[in-house]
C-alpha cells in the first residue's frame, strides 16, 4: 500500500487507506455495512444500518451550534469495478493496491474508488474529529449507487431531520454542483436463429480505449469500443464475406466500454485479406481518434478450419444493423452543455439453455436533464429493438434533480470558498447522476449541494485522484460547517 506519512489531511487518507482493503463493488458492499457498523460502535455514535446496508451516523452539535439547523453529509460506498486487461486483481477479496506518485494517488491496475471512497472518508474525519466546529450532523452511507442509486430509494428519509444536505460525490475541485441529469437503463434482447458452416475460425479484439464515465466523460467524444466494432464489421463487409459467431464487450452500463470481442468465420483462402484489413483499419482508427484513444488497438487471431456454429445471415444483419443505428453519445447540446446522452455499455451474446433460442441483448443508459427528453431518446432504443424483433425492458430509474433559484447553503459556500481561495466557486448542473436528486424528491424543501475533489478517469483503471485538492476540499468542507450556525 502507499506510504501517506507527512501526508494530509491524515485521517482522510488513513480512512480511504481503510477502507480500500474493504471489498465494496456495487452489489457487494457488506463489509463495508460492517466497517461502518463497527466504526459506530468504537465512536460511540447513535446509528447504525438498515436492511438495505444503507448507514446513517447521528454526532450532536459542537457547543455554540445547539440551535443551528441540522447537516446531512452523504456519500455511496459502492465503487465501480474495473481493471487493467491481463490483471489478476479479485474484487471480491483483494484490497486495491494504492500507489502514490507526488500528487497523483491512483491504483495499480483497477479502479480506485475515490469515486465515492474519498467522500465517505471526508465524512469518517469529520465524524472523528472532536475538534471541529460543527451543526447536528446525520451522515448517510448509500449502497449501491452506481447501478442506479438502489440504497438511495429505500432510505428512510424520515430518520433525517435535516433539511440541508451536503453530498460528496463530485469530481472537481472549485465546481458547487446544484443540479443533475436523471437516468433510465433500457436492456435490449433479440433472439438470434443458429447455423453450423465449415470455416477458418478468427477472433477480433478491440482494446486500449480510454473509456471513462459515461455521463462525465460522455461530450469528450472517446471512443465506445463495441461501437468500433460494429463499425470494422460494416467495413470488412465491404471486402469479404463472414459469419459471426458471438460478440461481447463492456462491463458496466455507467462506463464507456473499453473492450469488445467478436468470434467470427471466413474462407482460409480470405484470412490474409482479413488480416491487410485489420491493419489498416486500426491505422484509421487512430488517426480519427488521435486526441481521445491515441492507444487504440485491434488484435487478430486466427485458429484452423473446422465446423463451427455461427448466427443465421438474418440474425447477424440484425445484430450489426443494431449496433450500428443504436443512439449511443450526446443527443443534445445547449449552450456547450450536454442536455440528453445515451451510452450503448454492455452486449453479449448467448443460448438459452432451456429453450436453445440464441439471444442478443444489450443495455444502454439514458441520461437527461430533462426527463421528457430522457424518456424520448428511451422510447427511441426501445423500437430500435422491438423494430428488430426484438423487446426492451426499462428499469432503474432515476429523477433529474432540478437547480432551485435560491439556496442558503450555496450562497453560504460559495461565500467561504472565495474567502479561502480569493476566487469564485462555478456553479453547475452535472450530467452525471447524482443522489441528491433522490434526496430533493423525497424531502420537501430539502437544500442540497455536491463537491469533491479533482478526480480523473473515473470508471476506468486510470482513475486518479489530487491529494492537494482532497486536502482543499477537506479544509472547505470543515470551514463551511463551522459557518453554518
Amino acid at each position: 500500500m502507499a506510504d501517506f506519512t507527512g501526508i494530509r489531511p491524515e485521517n482522510v487518507f488513513r480512512f480511504f487507506e481503510e477502507i480500500s482493503k474493504v471489498p465494496r463493488g456495487s452489489g457487494n458492499t457488506a463489509g463495508m455495512t460492517e466497517y461502518l457498523e463497527n466504526f459506530c460502535f468504537t465512536h460511540n455514535l447513535d446509528g447504525g444500518a438498515d436492511d438495505a446496508g444503507n448507514v446513517l451516523l447521528y454526532k450532536d452539535a459542537t457547543p455554540g451550534y445547539e440551535d443551528a439547523p441540522t447537516v446531512i453529509l452523504q456519500a455511496h460506498v459502492d465503487m465501480v469495478c474495473v481493471k487493467e486487461q491481463g490483471s489478476s486483481h479479485d474484487f471480491g477479496k483483494d484490497a486495491i493496491e494504492l500507489v502514490l506518485e507526488g500528487d497523483v494517488l491512483r491504483a495499480n491496475g483497477t479502479t480506485l474508488g475515490a469515486d465515492d471512497g474519498i467522500g465517505v472518508a471526508c465524512i469518517l474525519a469529520i465524524l472523528d474529529d472532536d475538534t471541529l466546529a460543527h451543526p447536528a450532523l446525520e451522515c448517510v452511507f448509500t449502497v449501491d449507487e452506481e447501478i442506479g442509486m438502489l440504497g438511495a430509494d429505500v432510505l428512510d428519509m424520515e430518520a433525517l431531520e435535516g433539511r440541508r444536505l451536503i453530498n460528496l460525490d463530485s469530481e472537481d475541485e472549485g465546481v458547487l454542483v446544484a443540479g443533475c441529469a436523471g437516468g433510465i437503463r433500457v436492456d435490449s434482447d433479440i433472439p438470434i436463429g443458429r447455423a453450423v458452416i465449415r470455416g477458418m475460425p478468427v477472433m477480433v479484439e478491440i482494446s486500449g480505449l480510454r473509456g471513462g464515465h459515461s455521463g462525465v466523460s460522455i461530450h469528450e467524444a472517446r471512443l465506445n469500443a463495441i461501437k468500433a466494432l460494429a463499425r470494422y464489421f460494416r467495413e470488412l463487409d465491404k471486402v469479404v464475406a463472414f459469419s459471426l459467431c458471438d460478440i461481447s464487450g463492456g462491463d458496466k452500463d455507467n462506463a464507456i466500454p473499453v473492450t469488445a470481442k467478436s468470434h467470427f468465420v471466413v474462407e482460409e483462402e480470405d484470412l490474409d485479406k482479413v488480416r491487410e484489413f485489420t491493419q489498416k483499419f486500426e491505422a484509421r482508427i487512430k488517426a480519427e481518434y488521435t486526441a481521445s484513444d491515441d492507444a487504440f488497438r485491434v488484435i487478430l487471431e486466427s485458429g484452423t478450419p473446422h465446423k463451427i456454429p455461427v448466427m443465421d445471415p438474418k440474425s447477424q444483419d440484425k445484430v450489426l444493423n443494431f449496433l450500428l443505428l443504436m443512439p449511443c453519445g450526446v443527443a443534445v447540446l445547449r449552450d456547450g452543455q450536454v442536455m440528453t446522452s445515451s451510452n450503448l455499455g454492455i452486449v453479449r451474446t448467448g443460448v438459452d439453455r432451456q429453450t436453445g433460442i440464441g439471444h442478443f441483448v444489450t443495455t444502454s443508459l439514458v441520461r437527461s436533464v430533462m426527463k421528457t427528453q430522457r424518456d424520448a431518446l428511451a422510447d427511441k432504443i426501445c423500437a430500435h429493438t422491438e423494430f428488430l424483433g426484438g423487446t426492451a425492458l426499462l428499469k432503474e430509474e432515476f429523477e433529474p434533480w432540478e437547480l432551485t433559484e435560491s439556496s442558503v447553503l450555496r450562497e453560504t459556500m460559495q461565500k467561504v470558498y472565495k474567502e479561502l481561495y480569493g476566487k469564485e466557486m462555478k456553479v453547475e448542473v452535472s450530467h452525471g447522476g447524482l443522489e441528491c436528486g433522490v434526496f430533493a424528491r423525497r424531502i420537501e424543501g430539502l437544500d442540497a449541494v455536491s463537491i469533491g475533489p479533482d478526480i480523473q478517469n473515473m470508471h476506468t483503471a486510470k482513475e486518479t485522484v489530487s491529494v492537494s485538492s482532497v486536502a482543499r476540499t477537506y479544509d472547505f468542507l470543515c470551514k463551511v460547517l463551522a459557518e453554518l450556525r
